[in-house]
């Protein structure tokens, strides 16, 4: 009997501002996700053996990642966050993309063993406003994957199979899979609501167009750091969005009494009062801009609207009410039903509803993907009768 070619491994990565979001599956049916933080620093060769030299113990590998293709080198995630590199929110998100690729490439190949030459299925979600504009960068990720090193292991990735699409895609591909050829008869909306964008794109009747408007979470944040003093750093600003987002709708001096500065009981006590109010004022300032978006970009006559990403979990109640005021004839779905599939396939707690929400649409593409990548394993389980359970045994 001739072997089987092995199918390639599969990686989805949300290149996100607040967190780069990995769904990797080595094993079809069982999918590991990573969660790093979004910052990537260019750094010197120097800089990557004086680190080195400094080393006590070995951090596990998504938290010391630095890459190197082309003669340049980066630090991403957690390295790059203690190096203070900020994540630059003018810039396009597919600029610091290809080091993300290549860093959640490398901890793949280090956590499931894999030899320094492999094949690779890659899925990336973007926004609209950079989709139209990805050919180039999918040739630049083919590129760079070719001959690259992770942590000074030099790898070689034959990327087999790209995908990219616009933020909200995967969700669309999720509903699609369930109307099946009704789909080209309807107009499907996907709304993406992030720390940067909020992305709406429409299927009608299978024709694809959208629109990315820079009016993320991020500038609730902004409004927050311009009213209260001490917040403009990466390190407070990073306090300061887990407050707000935690906290949500309970604005009370309790919860937010630790964002106060003031060593003096007095100026503390009035410090807490401000932050309390100036959150307060942001949170509904902010949710006036962004309904004024939503109500220009969502169409009034749709079939379904899909809502997803983590912003729309923290307005989640302001965000029903509005959908149902305004788009009473459309079928809401948040995150594609697929908020439940998220929190077992990664055992997460009933408390990360949000975090549920901000992987729903990686999720879905992850699952495309797979369907992608392994019909002709899906077609010898049901000639065979093999289940999926025995097969990731």
């Amino acid at each position: 009997m001739v072997a089987q070619k092995p199918l390639p491994s599969m990686l989805t990565l949300d290149a996100g501002w607040s967190d780069t979001k990995v769904i990797w599956r080595v094993t079809p049916f069982r999918p590991h996700l990573l969660m790093m933080p979004p910052e990537v620093a260019e750094i010197s060769r120097e800089s990557i053996d004086f680190y080195k030299s400094r080393r006590v113990t070995t951090p596990d590998p998504e938290n010391e990642v630095w890459v190197e293709y082309e003669g340049i080198y980066y630090a991403v995630g957690f390295l790059a966050q203690k190096l203070n590199a900020h994540v630059a929110l003018s810039e396009r998100k597919y600029e610091a993309a290809i080091a993300k690729v290549l860093a959640s490439v490398g901890v793949m190949a280090v956590k499931e063993g894999l030899p320094e030459k492999f094949e690779l299925a890659l899925a990336l979600p973007l926004p609209y406003s950079e989709w139209t504009d990805r050919h180039q960068l999918e040739k630049d990720i083919k590129k760079a994957l070719s001959n690259f090193t992770f942590c000074d292991k030099q790898l070689f990735v034959d990327l087999e199979v790209l995908l990219s699409v616009p933020e909200g895609g995967g969700h669309v591909m999720a509903v699609g899979e369930k109307l099946g050829a009704a789909f080209n008869h309807k107009k499907i909306i996907s709304v993406m609501w992030g720390y940067k964008d909020i992305s709406v794109i429409q299927f009608d009747k299978g024709v694809i167009s959208g629109r990315t408007e820079p009016m993320g979470f991020y500038k609730m944040i902004e409004m927050i750091q311009s009213r209260i003093s001490g917040y403009n750093s990466r390190d407070r600003e990073r306090v300061l969005l887990q407050t707000v987002h935690s906290v949500g709708k309970d604005i009370k001096s309790k919860n937010v009494k630790h964002l106060a500065l003031s060593h003096n009981p007095g100026r503390n006590s009035e410090e807490v009062e401000q932050i309390t109010e100036v959150i307060r004022f942001c949170r509904n300032e902010y949710w006036e801009m962004a309904c004024r978006v939503l109500r220009h970009q969502i169409p009034l006559q749709s079939d379904e609207i899909i809502v997803g990403g983590g912003v729309c979990d923290y307005y989640r109640g302001e965000l029903r009410k509005f959908l149902t005021e305004n788009f009473s004839s459309s079928n809401i779905s948040w995150g594609a039903s697929l908020e439940e599939d998220v929190q077992i396939a990664f055992n997460l707690a009933a408390k990360e509803r949000a975090l549920c929400s901000r992987l729903t649409d990686a999720y879905a593409l992850s699952n495309f993907l797979r369907s992608r990548v392994y019909p002709i394993e899906e077609l010898r389980i049901e000639q065979d009768g093999t289940s999926k359970e025995n097969i990731e045994k």
